[in-house]
């Protein structure tokens, strides 16, 4: 039992080094993004289908709220919310559900940390077909949607029961 009580432990521990390391890269290239905004004001064409910009977003998801100037809470939110993940994150035993969990903590600090510290968070990811493009984003925001996707998915395709 104490052998699988250290294994579990350890792997949480992996899990929540792994958020650390997320954030790390989220705000390491949020760093670049800034140092080189001035070429990227007008955005640098990568591909037929993704460019380099840069905005700044103070609202939520999209821009949306902006105008209300509620960037500082959002961060405030969004550290409460890494706390409850985190909590979450030590109480779940399914490594589908704890790694999905581990990627929306590192985004969640991510913006987080932005917010409270700027008042906004940068995006710089502008993914696009033809004149249609997605509202750009960072890469906090990529790992919060895709351990949203993993999260769901597991709970759709791998079974609940433990393994006997």
């Amino acid at each position: 039992m104490k052998k699988l009580l250290k294994h579990h432990n350890l792997r949480k521990s992996l899990f929540f080094l792994f958020s650390v390391l997320l954030f790390f890269l989220d705000q390491l290239t949020k760093y670049f993004i800034v140092l080189n905004s001035e070429l990227l004001i007008y955005g640098v064409k990568i591909t037929s289908f993704f460019n380099l910009v840069y905005v700044v977003n103070k609202g939520i998801s999209f821009g949306l709220l902006a105008s209300l100037n509620i960037s500082f809470y959002l961060g405030i939110f969004s550290f409460l919310a890494s706390i409850f993940i985190m909590i979450w994150m030590l109480k779940t035993k399914f490594f589908h559900e704890t790694l999905a969990l581990s990627m929306i903590l590192g985004g969640a600090l991510g913006n987080g940390f932005d917010r409270i510290k700027n008042s906004y968070v940068v995006d710089f990811l502008d993914v696009h077909i033809a004149n249609y493009h997605w509202p750009a984003f960072n890469f906090a925001d990529l790992f919060i949607s895709l351990g949203a996707i993993i999260y769901i998915s597991s709970n759709f395709f791998f079974s609940k029961e433990p393994k006997k």
